[in-house]
């Protein structure tokens, strides 16, 4: 009979309850960009909670800020779902990010997505689910069942909104705006800055390739 732990170790592995003093370190799951994981508040993507990312307009970034953290636990034989997207996912590109189509699942039918994305979290097999929200309004009530499920779960959990979509309050971990760039807001969440802009190395690198291969006059 394996001895009881004490009520020290067992707080010690809540980093959900405050007692007066800081937190123990979140579990997180590395982005896959150092510069987001410093920026980010625990350092990485939120294990075990919900994270909502709140796009200006569905495709502008939101599934290639996630890319490296897909294309790792697909690497390692975690399967990722990617649920009712509402844009057609193009294999070519997901494989040159490096994601194993193998390991790649997508749920088509965006009336049913929050209960997919609650079932997938329940089963505890997934590496990480992106689910995008039905058209119409933000029902509470399933975004909360989501946000329960995935704190009985390891993987990373993101909900991404429409424009003009308004989440319930204080339901996340985290909550990001997305911009074109991209550029994310911190929304919700404690952070060491407001934004963080993710592609000027991206637009610097290609207008040098652009320079390096312009044809001589």
């Amino acid at each position: 009979m394996s001895e009881p732990r004490s009520l020290q170790h067992l707080l010690d592995q809540r980093s959900d309850l405050w007692r007066g003093q800081r937190r123990p370190p979140a579990a997180v799951a590395a982005s896959g960009r150092a510069e987001l994981d410093a920026w980010l508040p625990d350092g990485g993507w939120p294990r075990g909670r919900l994270v909502e990312l709140l796009p200006e307009y569905l495709g502008c970034g939101e599934l290639e800020l996630l890319l490296p953290l897909l294309a790792d636990q697909t690497r390692h034989g975690q399967p990722v779902l990617l649920i009712a997207p509402p844009l057609v996912p193009c294999p070519q590109r997901l494989h040159r990010a490096g994601i194993a189509l193998d390991r790649l699942v997508v749920v088509h039918g965006p009336d049913d997505a929050l209960w997919a994305a609650e079932q997938a979290l329940k089963s505890g097999v997934c590496g990480s689910i992106v689910t995008w929200h039905p058209r119409g309004r933000v029902d509470p009530r399933p975004i909360r069942r989501l946000q329960l499920a995935a704190r009985a779960s390891d993987a990373p959990a993101f909900v991404c909104y429409r424009a003009g979509q308004s989440p319930a309050p204080s339901l996340s971990a985290l909550r990001l705006g997305l911009a074109p760039g991209p550029q994310l807001s911190l929304l919700r969440g404690d952070g060491p800055s407001r934004t963080l802009h993710l592609g000027r190395a991206n637009v610097i690198e290609l207008a040098a390739r652009r320079r390096q291969t312009a044809p001589l006059s």
